[in-house]
C-alpha cells in the first residue's frame, strides 16, 4: 500500500490569542493608572485622627529632595483657592502670600502638606511665619495611622 507523503506543516504562532492578551493588559493598565498634576514625591507623617480642611483652603506643600551633588533641598509650593500651584522661593515668600490672603479673609484655613523627612525646625518656622502673618486656622496633612490611633 502506498500512502501519500505527508506534506510538512509550517510552524505558526497563534497571533489571535497574543492580541487578546495584549488588549486586556492595555485596558488593565489604563484603568488602574491615575493621573494627577499634584502628585509629588511626598510622604506625609502618620497621624492619629482624620481632620479635613475646608473647601477653598489655601495649601502649602513642602517636599524634601536629597541628592549626592546638592545635598538637601526643599521645594516650596503654594496654592490659593483656585488649585493652581505656584513655586515659592522659601519661607519668606510664604509670609507675604499668607498675609495677603489673611487681609482679605481672616478665617481662611491653611492646609500644610509637609514631607515627613523635613526637619521639625522647618515645620516650626513655617508655623511661626503663618502666626506672624495672622493665620488662625491651620490643618496639618497626615497619613492614616495603621494602628487605628492607639
Amino acid at each position: 500500500m502506498r500512502l501519500p507523503k505527508p506534506r510538512p506543516l509550517s510552524p505558526a504562532i497563534p497571533v489571535a490569542a497574543l492580541a487578546n492578551i495584549t488588549l486586556l493588559l492595555v485596558f488593565f493598565f489604563l484603568l488602574s493608572t491615575s493621573f494627577s498634576p499634584d502628585r509629588a514625591d511626598l510622604v506625609l507623617p502618620r497621624g492619629p485622627g482624620s481632620h479635613e480642611a475646608a473647601a477653598g483652603s489655601a495649601c502649602l506643600v513642602v517636599v524634601r529632595r536629597v541628592s549626592a551633588t546638592s545635598g538637601e533641598e526643599l521645594q516650596w509650593r503654594f496654592s490659593d483657592r483656585n488649585g493652581e500651584f505656584q513655586d515659592l522661593s522659601g519661607p519668606n515668600s510664604l509670609f507675604f502670600e499668607a498675609s495677603r490672603i489673611v487681609d482679605t479673609d481672616p478665617e481662611r484655613t491653611f492646609l500644610l502638606r509637609i514631607d515627613a523627612g523635613v526637619r521639625y525646625a522647618v515645620v516650626d518656622d513655617v508655623l511661626e511665619r503663618l502666626r506672624n502673618a495672622g493665620v488662625r486656622n491651620i490643618v496639618l496633612g497626615t497619613r492614616a495611622d495603621d494602628s487605628g490611633g492607639a
